[in-house]
């Protein structure tokens, strides 16, 4: 064994960097311009604007052929763990497409997120796609409307990545689930391997293009903040390896 990467890891790596750059580049230009215009914005604020911006787009973006491959394999995933008398509470929801895509498999589904863009276009989504058991609010996982022990499933979708807090986060998620409740997170484990990718993420951030702050960590961090959580990990799989991306299943006790 020499250690060197193959001609097909290699060529695969490339094109996967060709695909994020294909996402990331016109998010960042983008966001230049917005910060030129309101440099004196206070930090939090930039990051709610962010998501609000980039929710004008966000169902553009995912057209990208490499983003849009990698979710239909994990959203194929969480369908097998659905069932029709489910209520689903979509943590940070964005404009909805998961939570349209697998409303007519569960008994009710509600989005939450904290960005006002992302559920206005949520909303304006599902009210034209007709279906009646989706929901959405402007919310975070803690806030007091949602009660607790309520939910069947949650999925936690590519967010826990974003959290300042995720010990906090995950026992909140417990809290919510009804005994024998499923967390369904499908997180990006920046910390697992150093990348091309995930280095153009650290310079942006450090530079300040970005208003949001990646937390790199491994699987295996993940997995341990689960399971202190007192949630037993059912089901686990990896999908992706720049970066790499961590499907967990994990039923509250």
């Amino acid at each position: 064994m020499t250690g060197k990467p193959s001609a097909g890891s290699f060529g695969t790596s490339v094109k996967e960097l060709w695909h994020a750059l294909l996402l990331i580049v016109p998010i960042t230009f983008g966001w230049i311009g917005f910060l030129v215009k309101n440099v004196n914005l206070p930090k939090e604020k930039k990051s709610e604007l962010f998501w609000d911006m980039n929710a004008k787009n966000m169902d553009r973006f995912a057209q990208n052929e490499g983003l849009k491959k990698f979710e239909l394999r994990r959203g194929e995933k969480l369908k097998k763990y659905l069932k029709g008398t489910d209520g689903v509470l979509d943590y940070g929801c964005g404009t909805g497409t998961m939570a349209i895509q697998c409303a007519g498999m569960v008994k009710e589904i509600k989005g939450i997120d904290f960005a006002s863009g992302m559920i206005e276009a949520a909303q304006r989504k599902v009210a034209e796609s007709g279906i009646d058991n989706a929901r959405f609010m402007q919310a975070t996982i803690f806030d007091e409307r949602l009660e607790k022990g309520s939910f069947d499933v949650v999925p936690a979708w590519g967010i826990l990545h974003l959290v300042d807090d995720r010990p906090r986060v995950i026992l909140r998620i417990h809290e919510l689930l009804k005994p024998g409740g499923l967390m369904i997170s499908a997180t990006e484990c920046l910390g697992e391997k150093r990348s091309s990718i995930t280095s153009l993420l650290s310079l942006l951030m450090k530079i300040g293009i970005f208003p949001i702050s990646l937390k790199f960590f491994t699987v295996t961090e993940l997995e341990d903040l689960v399971t202190h959580a007192d949630l037993r990990i059912i089901g686990m799989e990896i999908f992706a390896d720049n970066p790499v991306s961590c499907l967990i299943a994990a039923q509250k006790r």
